[in-house]
């Protein structure tokens, strides 16, 4: 008898045993789907296995709308559908799958040493030789280098100097340009005129194609030593950048446009 009631005890153990698979609807941010989950003794719950989101991280605007490209072909997805590109001061990022997924993969963008000399030094007060090193070191994206060096490298301020801004004619319009008027000891008075700005074409990314003109003005000034300070001004400076992000953007948009549903915004 007892072994009898110990038997259908067990049985009815079987039959109350709670599943070891169940499957349940998974909500993501638009959408809802059924996932198998397996129970986990040492959890003590109901748990799924899934692979650790994927890291990874691209330093220049070609690479990144490749690895776009291909991870969309890796899912299957055709359409981009629900998959998310941004483009920003910094680089950006893709979310592959905006509904479920966690994966973000990272554009952080490497600037060429030519675009960050020039806002580094914007807005910088520097001495006459500080701004000739920073002429040298923009050399690459001055195509008149050599005219625009010897324009600058004989600036000086002797005797009783005074700077006042000039505007000159040239055969191509006006221009402008500083002249230093100076009386020397002996009583001798002498003028020279230097160019109040020149342009540089610099390159924004590296191992990028696009190149941006960028017009530098200069002010001269004496500081409270009576020295020869130069500040480097470019007050479009921050439309350039932003133009130059746009353009990323337009290339991934180019470069993807066959995922008709991929967003793609360019984000300030």
């Amino acid at each position: 008898m007892e072994e009898l009631l110990i038997k259908e005890a067990m049985q009815t153990l079987k039959e109350r045993k709670r599943p070891e698979l169940i499957d349940c609807p998974v909500y993501g941010r638009y959408s809802e789907r059924y996932r198998t989950f397996i129970y986990s003794d040492s959890e003590k719950d109901y748990i799924t296995h899934t692979s650790a989101p994927s890291s990874k991280t691209v330093r220049s605007v070609k690479a990144f709308a490749s690895v776009i490209s291909e991870e969309l072909k890796r899912r299957e997805n055709q359409s981009g559908f629900k998959a998310t590109v941004s483009i920003n001061l910094d680089g950006g990022y893709f979310i592959p799958d905006d509904d479920f997924g966690s994966d973000c993969i990272k554009f952080n963008r490497l600037n060429s040493q030519q675009w960050i000399l020039v806002k580094t030094n914007i807005n910088r007060d520097m001495t006459h030789k500080d701004f000739l090193m920073f002429l040298q070191a923009l050399k690459p994206s001055i195509d008149n280098f050599a005219e625009v060096y010897r324009s600058y490298a004989t600036l000086r301020m002797v005797g009783k100097t005074e700077i006042v801004s000039n505007p000159i004619f040239t055969e191509d319009g006006q221009g402008s340009s500083y002249s230093c008027r100076y009386k020397l000891e002996d009583g001798t008075d002498g003028e020279e005129k230097y160019p109040s700005g020149f342009l540089a074409d610099v390159q924004f990314a590296k191992a990028g194609d696009k190149y941006y003109t960028i017009q530098l003005d200069l002010l001269f000034y004496r500081d409270e030593d009576n020295e020869l300070m130069i500040s480097v001004l470019c007050p479009t400076f921050e439309n350039i950048e932003e133009q130059a992000i746009i353009d990323e953007a337009e290339y991934v948009k180019t470069e993807t446009e066959k995922f008709s549903d991929l967003l793609v915004l360019s984000d300030f």
